[in-house]
């Protein structure tokens, strides 16, 4: 699974992980806790940036594909006119 902003990503386990810096600051949750509950964070949100990401890319790819196709049925309209024409001048 690969993010487009893995930089996005890190900021988010880093707030997820924010709540718990009062109870490291007071000794109620020891260093190693603290550790893996945020490597916990990073994990669930980088999975949930790549699914966001996923999902992003997958409405991007069709929507180019529609504006290409809408694009080609626009540039043949102008040619089967001028072609129709062509035909009733001779």
């Amino acid at each position: 699974m690969s993010v487009k902003r893995p930089d996005l990503i890190l900021g988010a386990a880093v707030l997820v992980s924010l709540p718990m810096v009062p109870g490291i600051l007071d000794g109620a949750i020891s260093t190693t806790a603290a550790l893996e509950r945020f490597l916990i964070g990073l994990v669930i949100c980088w999975v949930g940036g790549s699914l966001l990401g996923s999902v992003n890319t997958k409405y991007t790819l069709q929507s180019r594909r529609q504006d290409i196709l809408r694009a080609i049925e626009a540039a043949r309209r102008p040619a089967e006119s001028s072609a129709d024409e062509d035909k009733h001048e001779t």
